[in-house]
């Protein structure tokens, strides 16, 4: 951070005191995204009473006022939980927010024994539009994303780019090259970086993209808490185009101040 001194400005929204039971009113896991010339920012919501957690966001444009809330994933299942938003711009244009599904039932298996907390992902024409599609989820062969996904963008690895997605379940990452299309995830190494709760990526400057960041807390509940960082090398060939080369590599048809990656999450609090 280059700014020397902190002060005070609005608060965005205020809850109870921690309390993960559906009715307890708190706002959880907050994400910063600045677009279309305002502040967005996306949490987890306990407070309305028709939802025991929804995801909705707030938007600002002078960092006083803030306007309502807004909802963007909000499930007629009252126990459903929907948590741990991130938000990035893919390689089509569109953007992509991901999050997790607490107590989500395969409707296949008719259980959640394999992603308790399933990743689901949903694909608008704004970052501000979530609200009005639908969602998919995260799935491979080998099985389905759960818990705490972290999503970026790349234009490294293909003619679209990749996006890569983390979890709070798995050392291996999710990449798809399709835009983000159902049937085109796959697994990959995340070469040696381990699993951890809510592993933060970035992707740094040069290297036309190729390169992620990934920041590793360990795991969550750990009676002694290991902190990582190192780099995930995209497979394929080098991005071109805005943000390949420079700072940062998701510099990608913003449409408003600053990129999406000028993004900020803080998980569990209250």
């Amino acid at each position: 951070m280059c700014s020397a001194s902190w002060e005070y400005v609005s608060t965005v929204a205020a809850g109870g005191p921690p309390n993960t039971d559906n009715g307890a009113p708190c706002v959880w896991e907050p994400f910063l995204l600045a677009y279309s010339n305002q502040l967005n920012v996306y949490y987890s919501d306990q407070r309305d009473p028709a939802y025991g957690q929804k995801l909705a966001h707030q938007s600002s444009g002078d960092l006083v006022s803030w306007g309502d809330v807004i909802n963007d994933v909000a499930y007629a299942n009252y126990t459903q939980r929907p948590g741990m938003i991130t938000v990035a711009q893919i390689g089509n244009g569109k953007w992509m927010c991901s999050y997790e599904v607490g107590l989500w039932t395969d409707p296949v298996t008719g259980s959640n024994d394999s992603a308790p907390y399933a990743t689901h992902y949903k694909i608008a024409d704004s970052p501000l539009e979530f609200g009005s599609v639908g969602d998919s989820i995260l799935k491979t062969p080998e099985g389905i994303s759960s818990a705490g996904p972290y999503t970026v963008w790349t234009p490294a690895g293909g003619p679209s780019g990749t996006i890569v997605v983390s979890d709070s379940s798995y050392d291996q990452f999710f990449l798809n090259t399709q835009n983000g299309a159902p049937g085109a995830w796959k697994n990959v190494s995340s070469q040696g970086h381990g699993v951890g709760y809510t592993r933060s990526l970035s992707v740094l400057p040069g290297n036309g993209g190729k390169t992620v960041q990934v920041l590793n807390g360990g795991m969550y509940g750990s009676n002694m808490t290991l902190f990582s960082a190192g780099d995930f090398i995209v497979p394929g060939p080098a991005g071109h185009g805005p943000g390949a080369s420079g700072f940062p590599a998701c510099n990608h048809e913003s449409g408003g101040y600053g990129v999406y990656c000028v993004s900020f999450s803080v998980q569990e609090t209250c």
